[in-house]
C-alpha cells in the first residue's frame, strides 16, 4: 500500500456497497447462494468474499504488522418495520483485527461511537477528545454497556440491562424495556435520567463542535 510506503500514519475508509441496490458484482467470483444474481444474499456472500480476500493479502503485507483494522456494519440486512426503533435490526457485527491483537468475544452492549477511542488505546494513543464513546479496553468486565439507535427522526438509547427510552421530534420520551433472548420490545416505565443520558450523548457531538469547546493546545 503506498500510503505505508510513506512512513506516515494514516487513517483509511473503505466502504462496501455491493449489498446495497442495485447489488452489483463481479461475474465468476463466488458460487451463487440463489438465482438470479442480482439478489441481497448473493450480495452479501460477495462481500464476504471481498472482505475475506482483503485480509488474505493484507497479512502477507508489510503494513500489517503496525495497522488495527476495523469492519463494522451500521445494520443489518434490512432496517424496517412500523415500530418506533426496530432494535433488533441494530445488532451488528463488529470486529478489530490487527498482528498482536489477541481474538476474543466481547459480550459487553457497546456502539459505534465507542469504537474511535477504542481503536485509539489499541494503537497506544493517549490522548483527551470530545467524542462520546468509552474505551472499551479500560472498562471493567462487569461494565453493561449502552447503545445508540437511530430510525428515520427517532432515536433509541439502550442500557446493557434492556431499559430503553426513545425519543421523538416534539414528543415526550417513551420508555421500554428490550428482551435480548426473544428480541422483543414491550413498552415500559420510563428509567428515572435515561431520557437525559440520551439527549445529552446524541446532542454533545455537534454542541462540542458548533461551539468549538475543544482546540488543539497552543503552543
Amino acid at each position: 500500500m503506498r500510503l505505508h510506503e510513506n512512513g506516515q500514519p494514516f487513517f483509511s475508509l473503505v466502504f462496501s456497497s455491493s449489498n446495497h441496490d442495485p447489488f452489483e458484482f463481479p461475474d465468476d467470483r463466488i458460487e451463487l447462494y440463489e438465482q438470479p444474481k442480482q439478489t441481497r444474499n448473493n450480495a452479501a456472500k460477495y462481500a464476504d468474499y471481498a472482505i475475506g480476500r482483503f485480509f488474505e493479502k493484507a497479512v502477507k503485507s508489510p503494513y500489517w504488522k503496525d495497522t488495527v483494522f476495523l469492519v463494522v456494519a451500521d445494520h443489518d440486512s434490512r432496517v424496517d418495520g412500523a415500530g418506533l426503533v426496530p432494535i433488533s435490526h441494530f445488532r451488528i457485527p463488529g470486529l478489530i483485527l490487527g498482528e498482536g491483537i489477541a481474538p476474543k468475544r466481547d459480550p459487553r452492549i457497546l456502539s459505534q461511537i465507542d469504537l474511535p477511542p477504542t481503536l485509539l488505546s489499541l494503537m497506544g494513543v493517549d490522548n483527551e477528545n470530545p467524542m462520546p464513546g468509552r474505551d472499551m479496553t479500560a472498562q471493567p468486565a462487569h461494565y453493561t454497556g449502552r447503545a445508540l439507535m437511530q430510525y428515520g427522526m427517532n432515536l433509541a438509547y439502550m442500557e446493557g440491562g434492556g431499559d430503553v427510552v426513545i425519543l421523538q421530534p416534539r414528543k415526550p420520551p417513551q420508555g421500554f424495556t428490550y428482551d435480548f433472548k426473544s428480541r422483543e420490545l414491550t413498552s415500559g416505565s420510563l428509567k428515572e435520567g435515561l431520557s437525559e443520558k440520551a439527549l445529552a450523548t446524541a446532542l454533545w457531538g455537534s454542541l462540542a463542535y458548533q461551539k468549538q469547546l475543544y482546540r488543539l493546545p497552543v503552543q
